[in-house]
This record gives C-alpha cells, sequence and structure tokens, in this order.
C-alpha cells in the first residue's frame, strides 16, 4: 500500500507571502492534502488561505483562537491528518517548487531515512550547516514526530529536537540543498521587532542544547 504524505504549514500574519508557498504546495501530486495552522493571525492570512482552497481544494484551514506557537500549531496540523508521513513548510518561502518537495519527501517515502531536511542553498546556511539544519522544511515518518518528547514540540525548539532525537529512533536522517529561500525576519517585521523575533528564536534553540546535553543524553544512553 502507497504511504500518504499530508503537507503542514504552521503560519503567522503571512497574508503576503503564504500564497506562493500554497501554490507550490498545490501543485504537488505526491501530497494528499495540504494542512494550514493559521496561529492567531492578525493580518488577511486566513483570506488569502481560503481563496487558495478555491484553486487547490487538498488545503484545509484550522486557526488557533490566540497565538500559540510553531511548535504547537505544527502538533495540530499533524493531529488533523493521519498520514504516514509528514512534510513540514515554513509559510514565508520564495522559489519552493514541487521538485523541492519531492525531493525532500522521497527519501523518506522509500524508506533511506526517517526524515530527510532541505536547506536553503546560500552562503550563510552553507556556512553554519548545524543551524542551516533547523530549517522548516523537512518530511519525515509520523511515528518520529509522535515519539519527540513534549519539552521540544513547543514554539522553536522543535527542529532541534527532531534532529537530535531522530537518531536514536531508527534511520536517522540526512538532508540536502536546495535554491529555495526564507524571507528574513527583521525584513517582515522590521529592524527592531525582527532582531526581537530572531533572539527569541536563539534562545529557545539555546534552551534545547541545553537540555539535550545536560539531561537527554544521559537518558537515552
Amino acid at each position: 500500500m502507497k504511504k500518504q504524505v499530508s503537507a503542514i504549514i504552521p503560519a503567522y500574519n503571512e497574508s503576503e507571502r503564504i500564497g506562493k508557498t500554497l501554490s507550490a504546495l498545490g501543485k504537488t501530486k505526491i501530497l494528499k492534502e495540504i494542512v494550514v495552522v493559521d496561529d492567531g493571525s492578525k493580518d488577511n492570512t486566513e483570506e488569502v488561505v481560503r481563496d487558495m482552497m478555491k484553486k487547490f481544494p487538498r488545503i484545509k484551514y484550522f486557526r488557533n483562537a490566540v497565538n500559540k506557537g510553531k511548535a504547537y500549531s505544527m502538533d495540530k496540523g499533524v493531529r488533523a491528518t493521519s498520514s504516514d508521513i509528514i512534510f513540514f513548510s515554513d509559510a514565508d518561502l520564495q522559489g519552493l517548487t514541487p521538485k523541492i518537495i519531492e525531493s525532500i519527501i522521497n527519501p523518506v517515502m522509500s524508506n533511506k531515512y526517517d526524515m530527510f531536511i532541505g536547506v536553503r542553498n546560500n552562503i550563510m546556511q552553507k556556512g553554519f550547516t548545524p543551524f542551516a539544519l533547523n530549517s522548516g522544511e523537512r518530511a519525515l515518518k509520523r511515528e518520529i514526530w509522535s515519539k519527540l518528547p513534549k519539552y521540544y514540540k513547543h514554539r522553536y525548539r522543535v527542529e532541534v529536537g527532531l534532529n537530535y532525537f531522530v537518531k536514536w529512533y531508527g534511520k536517522g536522517y540526512s538532508y540536502d540543498y536546495f535554491s529555495h529561500y526564507q524571507i528574513l525576519k527583521e525584513r517582515k517585521y522590521g529592524i527592531l521587532r525582527g532582531t526581537f523575533f530572531r533572539w527569541w528564536m536563539n534562545f529557545d534553540v539555546s534552551m534545547a542544547f541545553l537540555r539535550m546535553n545536560l539531561v537527554d543524553r544521559f537518558i537515552l544512553k
């Protein structure tokens, strides 16, 4: 029986950018459905998504009453589907194509890896690969998500948590570089607000690394 794949897209105030991402996902035939979880957006994200639903009926829309964070929205999306393989994508991507999406999904579909990450192909990402591996574009087996400890299903800890724990649960992960890219937070929100969001993200990731090295590495041995 062929494995089913669902795409999960957490989104917050992405009305100007999510349309391109949904268009690429909607044209990707391998996807059973495309689940958007709106994390309490205050802009027109919902209107844009519902307009895209008319063009691509496989898109499903869910909304958090208040902002709950990226990982909460990802988990809500997973719980809304029963697919064997999950493809996570950020909402604010440029240059994403069906070919890129399928290239990320296929290594998991073929059972070669439990997770595969699509790293954005730029100088900064190539120079800092450990951080680049926190990319939001990844495919993974559903069971990997189910086994991820609750502590890591919190805001920005989620990708680094997945990268760490997938090594203990089976075949591990791999990655490759692709030509898509993400809009910088400083460009989306302005210098001050964007810098604050970046600092918050880095703090969350640092807390995850700290727990891994002080607690989890000893539990898993």
